[in-house]
C-alpha cells in the first residue's frame, strides 16, 4: 500500500504517509496524561504526531508565565518537560512536531498568551487591521512577532522536535494577514494579494535563517474561505508556491474558515479538504498533506494514486482509534473504531473547556488509568440490551477474560443506533454498529438475538454478574388526541415502520425531533417542529446546534418554540403559540419526538435476585452515545 511507503523530507524520515495534525485536547502542556495520550498514538502506528498548538511566547518569555500566576523559571521548566515528551513519542516509534501560533483570536489566559492579542496592562487588543475592537499592529510590532516565531522555531529544534508546524489556517494570525476580509492595510503587510502573503512568508524566511537549511518546516495553510471578499482558491495556491520559495518543506491544506472545521463535520463530504490539496499540488514540488474525512484505506490509496496529496493528515480518527494505522497495515480494517464525526471531542475540549472526550473511545485522555487488566477470576456475565452501552460493556468484560452472553430482544443488534443512523449525515453510525458487531464476535461474546430476557430466564442462568442496558421507551406527552391514527412515534418513522403524509408536525425540538424533521424535509415533506421550551435543540453540542438549525431553515422547516399543546385532531395540531394565540398547525401526520424515559423495569425486578447487578446507559438515565460508551467501558472494567 502506498499509504505505508516511507518518505524522507530533509532530516525527517517518515515510515509511512500518516501524520496526526495538531488538535486541541485541553490536557495541559507537559503532564503525564498528555504524554500518554500522544505516546498511545505513536504506538498505534502514525508516522508523525503534531502536538496541540502553543503560543510562541511560552517558549520565549518567562514573564508570560509569571503573569499567569506561575513562578519564575516556568519557561525553562516547560522546555525540559517538552523534551521529555519528545523522547517518549520518538521512543514509541513516531516523529513529533510542534505547532506554533499567535493567539490574538483568543487573547485571554495562557491559551491566547501574554503579548499576543491583548496587553494585560493596557487591555490593548491588536490585529492586522483595526476591526472587532482591535487596533492595527504597527510595522515594528509585526516584525517583533515574526522574530518570535523564528526564535520559537529554533527553541523547538533545540528541544528535539523533529519539525515545526506554523498554523496559517482556521482564522489564526498568519491566516488573518493573508485574508482581505481581516487585512485592510496598505503597506508592506497588506494591500494586494502578494503583500498579504508577506507576514507568513517573513515568518518562514526568518525561521529558516535561524534553524538552518536541513530542519523541516511545515506550514498549515487555509487555502480559501467563505467570507465576503475573502481568500480565493487561486490566491491560496499562489501563496503555497511562494511559501515553498521562502523555505517551507511541507504544506498541509485546510480551510481558512473556522465554521467548516468546528461545525457539522458529519454533514461534510468525505475528503472534505482534499480538493484544496489537489489544487496546490499542481503548483508546488514540496510534499502536500491532505486532510478531511479520509476514513478508509481504499479512499486514501485512491487519492495517493491520483497524486492528490503525498501525506495524509488524520486527526479525529486517531482520537477515536489510536491504533488505526497499525490495524490497517495488518489487514484488520474491520477492527478499527469508526470516528462518528460528531465533534464531541471539539465540544468538550474547545467549548466546554474540559478534557478531550470521544463518543466511541472512552479511554481517550485516560489511556493509563483505563488500561485493560485481566480479571482475577473469570465470571459468567449476562448483558441485557445491545445499544452502545451494552455492546461496550460486553466487549470490555470479554476481553478481560469473562464469559459474556449478550441478549437482544430484536432480531438485529444496535439498539437506537439503528434509528440514529437514518437522518442525513449520520451514516457513520451504521459503520460503528457494524464495527461493534465484528469486535463482539472477535472478543468471544455470545450474542443471542430475538431473545427477551426475563427475570426467570436471567435467574435460571445463574450468572455471576448482570448488566442491564435495556435503553429507553418514548415519552408520550399528555395531549388530547395523541392516540389518534394520524399520530406516529419518531422512532417508528426513523425505523421505517411508519410513513407520514405530506404535511408533518413534529412534537419535540431536541436532536431526535430536529433530525427527524430534516429527514422528512429532505423527502419533500412540509414540516413544522414545535416544542414547549424557548429554544430549539438546546441540548445539542455547540459546534452542531447552529448548523443543524441552519440546515432546517434552508430546507423550509418551520420552527415554533415556546408553544403549549392543546389537542391533536384530524386537521393537525392545535397549539397556543408564543404570542398567546390559538393556532392550528395543519398536518397529515403528527410525529411525537418529545424525549424518552428509562426502560428500567427489568433492572428493578432483578434487584436482590442476582449476585452482581449493574444498570447502565439510557435505562439508567437517557443520555448521549459518549455517556453510554463511557458507562459500558467502566462497568466492563469493574466486573
Amino acid at each position: 500500500m502506498r499509504l505505508f511507503e516511507p518518505i524522507k523530507i530533509k532530516t525527517l524520515y517518515l515510515k509511512n504517509r500518516i501524520v496526526m495534525p495538531a488538535i486541541h485536547v485541553n490536557l495541559g502542556l507537559t503532564g503525564r496524561k498528555v504524554r500518554r495520550y500522544y505516546v498511545e498514538r505513536a504506538r498505534g502506528g502514525a508516522a508523525a504526531i503534531t502536538v496541540a498548538a502553543v503560543t510562541v511566547d511560552i517558549f520565549l518569555d518567562d514573564q508570560a508565565w509569571m503573569w499567569e500566576g506561575l513562578p519564575a523559571g516556568s519557561c525553562a521548566k516547560f522546555r525540559e518537560r517538552e523534551a521529555e515528551l519528545v523522547k517518549e513519542v520518538q521512543a514509541a516509534g513516531a516523529k513529533i512536531g510542534m505547532q506554533l501560533w499567535h493567539g490574538n483570536m483568543f487573547p485571554a489566559g495562557m491559551w491566547g498568551g501574554y503579548g499576543l492579542g491583548e496587553n494585560k496592562i493596557t487591555g490593548d487588543r491588536v490585529g492586522p487591521s483595526a476591526y472587532a475592537n482591535r487596533r492595527a499592529f504597527t510595522v515594528s510590532e509585526i516584525e517583533a512577532v515574526i522574530e518570535k516565531f523564528a526564535r520559537a522555531a529554533l527553541v523547538c529544534k533545540e528541544i528535539g522536535f523533529d519539525f515545526v508546524d506554523f498554523n496559517g489556517a482556521h482564522g489564526y494570525l498568519m491566516n488573518q494577514f493573508f485574508s482581505p476580509f481581516y487585512n485592510r492595510r496598505d503597506d508592506r503587510y497588506g494591500g494586494d494579494v502578494r503583500r498579504r502573503m508577506q507576514f507568513g512568508l517573513d515568518c518562514v524566511r526568518q525561521s529558516r535563517k535561524l534553524v538552518g537549511e536541513d530542519y523541516p518546516l511545515l506550514f498549515r495553510m487555509g487555502v480559501c474561505d467563505t467570507k465576503p471578499g475573502g481568500i480565493t482558491a487561486e490566491d491560496g495556491a499562489a501563496f503555497a508556491a511562494e511559501l515553498e520559495k521562502a523555505g517551507a518543506d511541507i504544506i498541509s491544506l485546510s480551510t481558512a474558515d473556522v465554521t467548516p472545521l468546528f461545525g457539522p463535520i458529519s454533514s461534510q463530504p468525505v475528503g472534505t479538504f482534499v480538493p484544496y490539496a489537489e489544487a496546490v499540488k499542481k503548483k508546488v514540488k514540496m510534499p502536500v498533506m491532505g486532510v478531511g474525512r479520509v476514513h478508509t484505506p481504499e479512499l486514501a490509496e485512491a487519492y495517493l494514486a491520483q497524486n492528490k496529496f503525498d501525506l495524509l493528515g488524520i486527526g479525529r480518527q486517531l482520537v477515536a482509534d489510536p491504533y488505526y494505522p497499525e490495524k490497517i497495515a495488518s489487514g484488520k480494517f474491520d477492527e478499527t473504531v469508526t470516528c462518528l464525526s460528531c465533534n464531541v471531542c471539539l465540544d468538550t475540549a474547545m467549548y466546554e473547556h474540559k478534557e478531550l472526550r470521544c463518543s466511541v473511545n472512552p479511554a481517550v485522555a485516560r489511556e493509563e488509568e483505563h488500561a485493560l487488566v485481566p480479571a482475577q477470576t473469570a465470571k459468567k456475565v449476562f448483558v441485557i440490551g445491545s445499544g452502545p452501552a451494552g455492546m461496550e460493556a460486553a466487549v470490555v468484560a470479554s476481553r478481560r477474560g469473562h464469559k459474556v452472553t449478550l441478549f437482544e430482544k430484536e432480531d438485529t443488534v444496535g439498539g437506537q443506533l439503528m434509528m440514529a443512523a437514518v437522518p442525513p449525515g449520520k451514516w457513520e453510525l451504521e459503520r460503528y454498529r457494524q464495527h461493534m458487531i465484528t469486535i463482539m464476535e472477535k472478543a468471544g461474546v455470545t450474542v443471542r438475538k430475538g431473545r427477551s430476557a426475563t427475570v426467570n430466564t436471567v435467574v435460571a442462568g445463574r450468572p455471576d454478574a448482570v448488566v442491564v442496558a435495556t435503553g429507553v421507551e418514548p415519552f408520550i406527552p399528555d395531549i388530547p388526541g395523541v392516540k389518534g391514527r394520524n399520530v406516529a412515534l419518531a422512532f417508528d418513522v426513523l425505523s421505517g415502520k411508519k410513513d407520514t403524509g405530506k404535511r408533518v408536525a413534529v412534537v419535540g425540538g431536541e436532536l431526535v425531533g430536529c433530525e427527524t424533521a430534516e429527514l422528512l424535509a429532505q423527502k419533500g415533506k412540509k414540516v413544522t417542529v414545535l416544542r414547549r421550551g424557548e429554544e430549539m435543540a438546546a441540548d445539542v453540542g455547540p459546534s452542531q446546534r447552529g448548523p443543524l438549525l441552519e440546515r432546517l431553515a434552508a430546507k423550509g422547516v418551520r420552527l415554533l418554540p415556546g408553544v403549549k399543546y392543546e389537542e391533536i385532531n384530524r386537521k393537525g395540531l392545535v397549539i397556543t403559540n408564543k404570542q398567546g394565540q390559538k393556532e392550528l398547525v395543519r398536518a397529515d401526520t403528527v410525529v411525537i419526538a418529545a424525549g424518552s424515559r428509562p426502560n428500567n423495569k427489568l433492572a428493578e425486578d432483578l434487584k436482590g435476585k442476582v449476585a452482581g447487578l449493574y444498570v447502565i446507559g439510557d435505562c439508567q438515565k437517557p443520555g448521549k452515545i459518549v455517556d453510554a460508551t463511557a458507562e459500558g467501558e467502566r462497568v466492563g472494567r469493574e466486573i
